[in-house]
């Protein structure tokens, strides 16, 4: 082998070296007699999952990419799974082993040196009887008043001995669940009756915070204290594209058309989202590139066709990178407060619907979950429909078909 090649060889080895320095991963292992081959492992960092490995002999592996201390979740989609994940924190270079003896992710054991993961199974065992009975009533599908009473004490748990923990990432999380639940419940029926104990542990809590947690204690504060929704409709009220409670009289069978109705001649994307999903809002910085692209052709279509800025504002919907109108639909769950806030990044018109309504529309998609997103061409007609985000590039080519 002459000189150059091996120099090239030795540049290659220490280049690959150098990228497996740099990608840090932590691993997660786990069984549970209870889960059948088949069942998909969903996980992911954050408040999003992918499918990263499938269960055989009850037995599951995977690495994801950890730059740092990271928050993960883990769960599971098949035969007997709940709709519930389990909170597992990352370090680079680190192993944990999650067990169980049943489907009830949460309540699983999770070993780990982590603190933030000891801190978080000692809230798991505090609140174990009443977590068995919330997710034994999700799986036989119980009312949802009385989902939500069990869901009242599982609160009320957390809350009693919060105070008594390390104030760390899995008590902030905790703290933060039940500061949006709070707002919800005093939305919808004016009574959550621990408000003044939440205020409390709101208030030792941020006294005892570390540094780090600014951001997350801001948060919870203003859901503690929110602004009810008066106030949120009149600060709404001239922006023409927050459409809050204008739209409460609608029957549900008439929301969609209705909507759709707004935008005749125009393509239109739905995207039927909640504050609190991840994958929602990573969808929503993806298309952000595909709105600015767009809006870069027109610009250049406009002024290549000699229009000064007032005629370019009046020819911006028959604009050929402007035909298409972006809907944000929102259900109740998205704390309204938290929705206001969001919605300021997220160019396009935004309807915050009825959970009538908004579960009309779901079920139209026969979606099960969401992000859900539906595109119409300009004739009014469903052209695409997508669960999930497909990918920058096939909204694009639907965006453009859609136009046509």
């Amino acid at each position: 082998m002459n000189k150059p090649i091996i120099i090239t060889v030795l540049l290659a080895l220490v280049a690959l070296t150098g990228w497996a320095q740099s990608t840090k991963t932590a691993t997660v292992t786990g069984y549970s007699p209870a889960l059948k081959d088949g069942t998909l492992v969903l996980a992911g960092t954050g408040s999003s999952g992918t499918v990263v490995d499938t269960v055989q002999n009850g037995r599951f592996a995977y690495t994801l990419p950890v730059e740092g201390f990271t928050e993960s979740n883990l769960s599971f989609y098949g035969e007997g799974c709940p709709n519930r994940h389990i909170n597992i924190f990352l370090k680079p270079d680190v192993t944990v082993k999650v067990t169980g003896t049943d489907l009830l992710v949460p309540l699983w054991k999770v070993e780990s040196p982590i603190p933030e993961q000891q801190t978080q199974s000692r809230i798991t065992e505090h609140c174990r009887d009443v977590l068995t009975e919330s997710m034994q009533m999700d799986l036989t599908h119980a009312p949802r008043e009385k989902r939500n009473s069990v869901t009242m004490i599982w609160m009320k748990q957390q809350m009693d001995i919060l105070p008594s923990l390390p104030v760390d990432a899995a008590t902030i999380r905790s703290l933060m669940h039940i500061s949006e639940w709070a707002m919800i419940v005093t939305r919808e029926r004016k009574d959550f009756p621990y408000m003044e104990q939440l205020k409390d542990v709101e208030k030792t809590i941020a006294a005892r915070a570390p540094k780090g947690f600014e951001d997350q204690l801001a948060e919870i504060h203003s859901y503690v204290y929110a602004k009810d929704e008066q106030q949120i409709a009149e600060e709404l009220a001239n922006n023409e594209n927050v459409f809050f409670k204008k739209y409460d009289d609608v029957a549900p069978e008439n929301i969609l058309q209705t909507i759709l109705d707004k935008y005749k001649g125009m393509a239109v994307l739905i995207d039927l989202w909640a504050t609190w999903c991840g994958p929602c809002r990573a969808g929503h910085k993806a298309m952000a590139s595909i709105k600015e692209e767009m809006k870069t052709a027109s610009e250049r279509e406009q002024s290549q066709a000699g229009l000064d800025s007032a005629e370019r504002e009046q020819a911006r919907p028959k604009a050929k990178g402007c035909n298409i109108q972006f809907v944000y639909i929102t259900p109740p769950s998205s704390p309204p407060t938290t929705w206001q806030e969001m919605i300021k990044d997220i160019d396009g018109d935004h309807y915050y619907l009825t959970e009538e309504q908004y579960n009309y529309i779901l079920d139209k998609y026969e979606a099960p979950g969401i992000p859900t997103y539906a595109i119409y061409n300009t004739k009014g007609e469903q052209s695409y429909k997508s669960i999930g985000f497909p990918g920058l590039d096939t909204i694009k080519n639907e965006i453009e078909k859609a136009q046509k």
